[in-house]
Formats: C-alpha cells, sequence, structure tokens
C-alpha cells in the first residue's frame, strides 16, 4: 500500500474531502459537456470523468472498457457479445498484448510509452466525457497552475465485475478461462495507466486516483460464484492496483454492497469505498483490520449519501446526513477506533454511481457531498485548530 502520509501531504489533501462515484443520468445532446461542466462545478478538488450509461449505449459499465478488447465478438443469434480465444488472430493478439504490458510496467515514465498506451485509450462511444474532462482539466492548469484539483479521478470496472459479465466460446463466465482472465487484467491495468497518463499531461500538479468498480465482489463466495477462489480474486485487484500506484497514482475498490471486505483489505489499495449509508455495520465486522488498513496509510471512502434509494435521498438534509456519517463511524468508534483517527483517514461520495437518478437527484446527492465535507472540515478547525 502507499503511504499517504509519505506522499507531500496527500494524505492532509484528502481528509474529509469529496468526489463522485461513476455516473451520471445526463442525456440529452449537450449530456458530456453538461456533466463535465457539472462535476467541475461540484467538486473542483477532485474532479471525475462521469459515465453516462443513458447517452450511449456503450457506457454501460460492462461495455466501456471493451474498446479494443482481444477476442471480444457479438452473437447476433443471442444477442450478446462473448470472448472468442479459440482463432490464430487471437493468438497473435495475446502475443502483443504481453509484449505491449511488460514494456509499459518495465518503464519509469509512462510518457515514455505513450504510443503503446494509446492503444488501450477509451475513447468515442465508450466514453464521450473524457476528452471534455482532460481538455477542461488543462485549461484549468494551463490558466492557474496553483488551483489546480489536488485529485483526478478515474475508473476502471473491476477485474471481477468484468470478467462475470462475459461468457467465452463455451457459454462459461470469461471469469474461469484463465486465458481470458488474464488478457482481462492486462488490459484492464494497461486503460488503468492510459488515464493515468493523460491525467498527469493535462495537470501535473494533481495525483491521480484509479477506482476499480466492483459490484460483483458482493457475490464472492455465494451459490452463484461457489467455485471462486477469494485469493484468485484478490490477486487480479492486487495486480492492477499495484500497477497504478507504480506509476504515482493512488488505487481505490468501490463496492456499493455486502461482501468480504478481506478481499478488498488484502489487495493493498489505496481506498476502499464502501456504501456507509446501508452497509457501515458490515464493515465494522473487520474493524481491526481496517485500523491496520489506516495505519499502513490507507483510506476509508464513506459513500454516505444513498444513490439507490431515492425517497431516502429526497428527504434527508445535512443535519440528518451528518448523524448517518456519525453513526456509520460508530461501526468503528464502537471496536476501540479513535474518532479523530477515522477522520483523518476517510473523505466522501455518494453510495453509488447517480445513473439511476434523475438530474437534479443526481445533483442533490453531489451537493449533499459537498456540504457534509465542509461541515466535517470545519467542525475539526473549530476543534482542533487545525484545517484538513
Amino acid at each position: 500500500m502507499t503511504n499517504l502520509g509519505e506522499k507531500h501531504g496527500i494524505a492532509e489533501k484528502l481528509s474529509l474531502s469529496f468526489t463522485g462515484i461513476g455516473s451520471l443520468p445526463f442525456k440529452d445532446e449537450n449530456a458530456p459537456k453538461d456533466a463535465i461542466d457539472y462535476v467541475f462545478e461540484c467538486c473542483p478538488d477532485f474532479p471525475y470523468w462521469a459515465q453516462l450509461p443513458h447517452f450511449k449505449q456503450q457506457e454501460d459499465m460492462a461495455l466501456q472498457f471493451s474498446e479494443n478488447l482481444l477476442g471480444l465478438k457479438f452473437d447476433e443469434k443471442e444477442c450478446r457479445f462473448y470472448l472468442d480465444d479459440t482463432t490464430e488472430d487471437f493468438f497473435l493478439g495475446l502475443e502483443n498484448l504481453f509484449v505491449d504490458y511488460e514494456t509499459v510496467i518495465n518503464s519509469d515514465n509512462l510518457l515514455n510509452c505513450e504510443e503503446i498506451l494509446d492503444k488501450y485509450k477509451i475513447s468515442k462511444p465508450y466514453s464521450n466525457t473524457i476528452d471534455i474532462f482532460l481538455n477542461k482539466l488543462k485549461e484549468i492548469s494551463d490558466k492557474s497552475p496553483n488551483n489546480t484539483p489536488n485529485f483526478t479521478k478515474g475508473a476502471i470496472t473491476g477485474p471481477f465485475t468484468f470478467s462475470t459479465s462475459f461468457l467465452d466460446t463455451n457459454g462459461k463466465s470469461a471469469y474461469y478461462n484463465e486465458t481470458l482472465r488474464e488478457v482481462i487484467v492486462k488490459t484492464l491495468s494497461l486503460k488503468a495507466l492510459w488515464q493515468i497518463k493523460e491525467f498527469k499531461k493535462a495537470s501535473k500538479k494533481s495525483t491521480p486516483v484509479i477506482f476499480m468498480d466492483e459490484p460483483s465482489i458482493s457475490q464472492v463466495g455465494s451459490c452463484a460464484f461457489v467455485t471462486v477462489k477469494k485469493e484468485d480474486v484478490i490477486n487480479m485487484l492486487k495486480n492492477i492496483s499495484d500497477d497504478i500506484k507504480k506509476f504515482g497514482a493512488l488505487s481505490g475498490i468501490h463496492c456499493c454492497g455486502k461482501t468480504d471486505w478481506d478481499i478488498t483489505i488484502e489487495s493493498e489499495v489505496d481506498i476502499i469505498n464502501f456504501d456507509a449509508y446501508f452497509y457501515a455495520q458490515s464493515v465494522g465486522t473487520y474493524a481491526q483490520k481496517l485500523r491496520k488498513f489506516m495505519e499502513n496509510g490507507g483510506f476509508l471512502s464513506f459513500g454516505i449519501v444513498p444513490t439507490l434509494d431515492k425517497e431516502a435521498l429526497g428527504r434527508l438534509d445535512i443535519k440528518e446526513l451528518k448523524e448517518k456519517f456519525i453513526e456509520a463511524m460508530k461501526c468503528l468508534t464502537s471496536k476501540n477506533i479513535d474518532e479523530t483517527f477515522i477522520l483523518n483517514h476517510c473523505f466522501i461520495t455518494p453510495s453509488c454511481g447517480c445513473g439511476s437518478l434523475d438530474n437534479d437527484m443526481a445533483k442533490r446527492a453531489l451537493g449533499l457531498c459537498s456540504e457534509l465535507s465542509a461541515t466535517l472540515k470545519n467542525e475539526t478547525l473549530q476543534k482542533t485548530g487545525a484545517a484538513l
């Protein structure tokens, strides 16, 4: 794990900050620009390029990172994508992928591998916001270098969720095919590194943060994935996390369900993002392991604004949200973890993406994150005299 305390004040900047998770519901013809304008307006210190699944089908999380994926084919009869590892073209491509990956990972600077990494870019129609995001980030950096965002957030679909979203030629989950699994891990890693390269080109002073969105790890150990080995899932996540951290970025995992949190802890990411509104007690079960995680420089990202419950989101005000946050923290403080220690090692997000909401409710969710962040920072300043 990255020791954030030793990285030029990064931990202090991250404490009680806020950002968004994944998707926004914007879908009209101006959706990409409107989405990015809103993200920079609402999250100026921690912007992210939003996914717009209602704008283009390819922005669905199962497809968004499949651009140029080796072996990807479409079965018109079954009306689904699948991965074919049986062709000569696949094996030729496999050799190229492995060479590309090793070249990049063994490099000291991602810019030295720009031509290779650009083969794994995320472009239209798979993302209609990322170019706008990068241009706006560069514009801000060039115009006012001292006011650039502290962090820039990118994302990939996590390798377990991604590999269980596609079948192989035998109709089995691609996860169970070791060759396809390796293709997926290396491809996702390269797509994460491409984002880091682009973020750093646009804003040298901003620290890139790459989240692996992993909703499906909540199913590990269930009857649906009874033969899945926990160690294999951890290794997939750790491999990508290690690659992200090697090039000066922070790695995170987002899971919005109840899961075996050992998987996220043992993957040695920098950030664990969880649904703190509904599943704080689940996380509290792992309190002592999470204490060590934070002592080693890890951060907890409290997904405290409930985007998957429209009724709860609609009635929340800042007072109730703060009470809910304190209640979530008590799942850890009741296990003898100091409250101030937690506050120094956490930040705020919605519980999940906002794609299922309407535009106004999505803006409300991010607005509440911003308000809670500011409230907690101000209260900490009043108590300690030290700003976070």
